[in-house]
């Protein structure tokens, strides 16, 4: 892997740019390919292989000694560094990871994250460093565990993800090397000066009417603009409702408009005060949760609400023969699943979600034992045979 590569990354898919994150990590260390061809077949012959590879590295990372040393006497040395992609996603379903580490007393984990506002408040989490390779190489010079996290296999030729077998936290506890039980939950921690300032928010309806300006859009994902605003028609005169998103999502009538007008900790503070949310499987999805503001999630087909929702909301998802397929914008048949959803449905579920009580979200759990993996018994409240 060139040493160049993270500064094109940003134009990589956040999939291929893990897969070149991970063929770096296995095999011969990448560290070592600066090294001089006689040195290196010296070293081979005279160390056994794990010794070798840490003299390839200390030789590729001599011209860093100034910055580790600081590094060292400023920060010391991670348990852990963790990495999972370069969307905020990604990241936020990271600390679902750290906090089953920390509760496992592998305390000082480090996160590569260039998000690093989804971990402030976090006690999971002893430091966010940027997504940067020398943290990589600072991490293995200390032997510390660098953990790329993965739940589901990817192939940009087919346009797809692999179906994961079991929920995607879990997965991703999986790939940590974590077992017994786990939350699926993801976490972030909101100030009470945050709260504040978006309490107007109290008892609205906060929605997203595309996720298309994503890092990694699915058109598969999409349910249909003019379907959002019936729901928000339909339900104005109860109802107020909040539009999170990007600026360039179809914007809606008759609703608080901050498209493109929050940051992520705004949003969090917006939902946190919310009660409830509207939308697709998406970053909102898993920030709802996080700060524990319950949702209306139109699932449609691509993916099931077992393998990545929660089952404290209302997850309209469609049971047709091809789902869950995880295609990413690939659709053999126009997308029936999105279609079969009505305005109604979300309308209903939505009223489901505001007659009741608003409290602490329940918590679904795992029990993570090594090398298994199977369903979860996840409840979905719409599936069209």
């Amino acid at each position: 892997m060139p040493a160049d590569c993270l500064s094109v990354a940003g134009k990589m898919s956040p999939f291929i740019f893990q897969n070149h994150m991970l063929l770096a990590n296995e095999g011969e260390s990448f560290l070592s390919l600066n090294v001089p061809q006689p040195l290196k077949a010296a070293v081979h012959k005279l160390l056994p292989a794990k010794a070798g590879r840490k003299v390839s590295a200390l030789w590729h990372f001599r011209s860093r000694f100034p910055w580790a040393l600081k590094m060292a006497m400023t920060e010391g040395r991670p348990d852990s560094l963790i990495y999972f992609g370069i969307s905020p996603g990604d990241d936020l379903l990271c600390t679902a990871v750290l906090h089953e580490l920390a509760i496992r007393r592998r305390e000082k984990n480090w996160m590569m994250s260039n998000y690093p506002e989804l971990f402030a408040g976090n006690t999971s989490v002893a430091y966010v460093v940027p997504v940067e390779d020398r943290y990589r190489e600072y991490a293995g010079l200390f032997g510390s565990k660098y953990e790329f996290l993965q739940y589901a296999a990817v192939s940009p030729e087919q346009d797809m993800s692999v179906p994961p077998a079991r929920h995607i936290i879990a997965e991703l506890c999986a790939s940590a090397k974590i077992t017994g039980r786990i939350a699926l939950r993801p976490y972030f921690f909101t100030t009470e000066t945050e709260k504040k300032k978006y309490n107007w928010a109290q008892g609205m309806i906060a929605i997203q009417s595309s996720g298309l300006a994503a890092k990694q859009p699915m058109r598969n994902k999409q349910w249909f603009p003019e379907r959002f605003q019936e729901v928000v028609s339909s339900l104005k005169r109860d109802f107020k409702f909040v539009q999170l998103g990007s600026a360039g999502d179809p914007p809606l009538n008759d609703v608080v408009d901050l498209r493109g007008k929050t940051s992520i900790r705004e949003s969090a503070a917006v939902l946190a005060n919310c009660r409830l949310q509207v939308g697709t499987v998406g970053f909102l999805m898993h920030l709802a949760r996080a700060v524990e503001c319950p949702a209306v999630i139109i699932y449609g087909g691509r993916e099931a609400p077992w393998q990545s929702g929660y089952g404290c909301n209302v997850n309209l998802y469609s049971a047709v023969p091809c789902a869950p397929c995880w295609l990413w914008n690939r659709c053999d048949y126009n997308r029936v699943c999105m279609d079969t959803i009505t305005a109604q449905e979300v309308i209903g579920a939505v009223e489901q979600i505001a007659s009741q009580k608003r409290d602490s979200l329940k918590v679904e759990y795992y029990e993570l034992t090594p090398n298994a993996g199977e369903r979860l018994p996840f409840n979905t409240v719409r599936a069209l045979d």
